[in-house]
């Protein structure tokens, strides 16, 4: 935006050029400059975006499709990775309005980047891509000594966006939701089982995981939160939700409630 940019037309043609944009000849102006094969396009805004073909002989000869840069603050975005387990394996989502197109690549800081992986369109929402199945070839069990980098960029008839994010797979770990939440009465008290979920990795003894349970009292309708297995008695139903007590990662979603009878 508000930069130059030179316009090469790649070409043996010797006689004299025509430029078009859009389909329309383009005039020599204060902000066209054509030299030779090359258009000198100034002080560029969004109208400047689009395919700039050169012409000769009455044929078309080469063309460039022209995008303007823009900044991440200077759009509505929010990129963002997760991942339900230490699997090297992750998920992106990009938040995005009025693109049309949009790519990813990532590596390990101090590698090679890989391919670019595109959003797949068939799990993508409006206004948000979805990048599935990112795989990392290191191994779970390892810690990990530099963070994975992941470069994206998007694209509209007009306009180009890039933005690189930074993490650590420990940072973007949020598990599912537990696979089940058991409770039996021990005297005055009731205790509270919580089954991982089955995509959590094992073993636990290894991939620990801290719960938190959510119940309802029978008699007046309150909710409680307790990080202790043991609740009280004479609650209407509970519900449980895990994370990683080793990093700060995020909790899971919530367990459908469960109906109590004690």
């Amino acid at each position: 935006m508000e930069d130059s940019v030179n316009l090469t037309c790649h070409t043996d043609f010797k006689g004299q050029l025509t430029w078009k944009h859009n389909g329309k000849v383009l005039p020599k102006t204060e902000y066209a400059e054509m030299r030779g094969h090359d258009l000198i396009l100034h002080e560029l805004g969004t109208p400047d975006a689009g395919d700039y073909s050169c012409w000769g002989g009455g044929e078309k000869l080469d063309h460039t499709y022209l995008l303007l840069q823009v900044e991440h603050n200077e759009v509505e975005e929010d990129l963002s990775c997760l991942t339900q387990t230490y699997s090297c394996s992750f998920t992106c989502h990009w938040s995005l309005k009025d693109f049309t197109v949009a790519r990813l690549q990532y590596h390990r800081d101090g590698q090679d980047p890989g391919r670019w992986k595109y959003a797949d369109h068939s799990t993508s929402r409006e206004n948000v891509f979805v990048f599935d199945d990112l795989s990392l070839s290191n191994s779970p069990f390892t810690e990990e000594s530099s963070p994975i980098v992941v470069t994206a960029e998007a694209v509209s008839d007009s306009l180009y966006l890039k933005r690189t994010h930074r993490f650590y797979l420990r940072n973007i770990v949020q598990p599912d939701p537990p696979q089940s939440v058991l409770c039996e009465r021990n005297g005055q008290k009731l205790t509270v089982t919580v089954e991982p979920p089955s995509s959590w990795a094992e073993p636990l003894s290894y991939f620990p995981l801290e719960h938190q349970i959510e119940y309802m009292y029978k008699d007046n309708g309150e909710t409680k939160l307790s990080d202790n297995t043991m609740i009280p008695r004479g609650i209407s139903k509970l519900r449980a939700r895990s994370r990683d007590p080793l990093v700060e990662s995020a909790w899971s979603e919530w367990s459908p409630w469960k109906n109590v009878t004690n």
